[in-house]
């Protein structure tokens, strides 16, 4: 029987360009849990990026805020979403 995992992310890049994951991310989704339904997997998952997209379109900060979702049995990104705009960050001069 076929198997397919998908892993939603999210994450929040902040003024000095660290990657932050966002608490309980990633999520998996694996169709062993759903029945070996693929496709009722799928649409959770994708649920699950809609949620994150939405939560982070009502976020007051203009930091960069990513969302993807990847099917993880040949790493391809299904889907990815970008928001906002990293701090300005100060001129070093030495």
């Amino acid at each position: 029987m076929q198997r397919e995992i998908f892993e939603v992310r999210a994450i929040i890049v902040d003024a000095n360009g660290a990657y932050n994951p966002i608490s309980g991310y990633p999520k998996t989704f694996d169709s062993r849990n759903y029945q070996n339904d693929i496709e009722k997997t799928r649409r959770r998952a994708y649920a699950e990026l809609s949620d994150v997209k939405s939560a982070f379109l009502k976020r007051d900060d203009r930091q960069v805020q990513i969302a993807q979702i990847t099917r993880m049995s040949d790493g391809l990104v299904m889907e990815a979403f970008c928001d906002g705009r990293l701090a300005e960050l100060p001129d070093t001069e030495e």
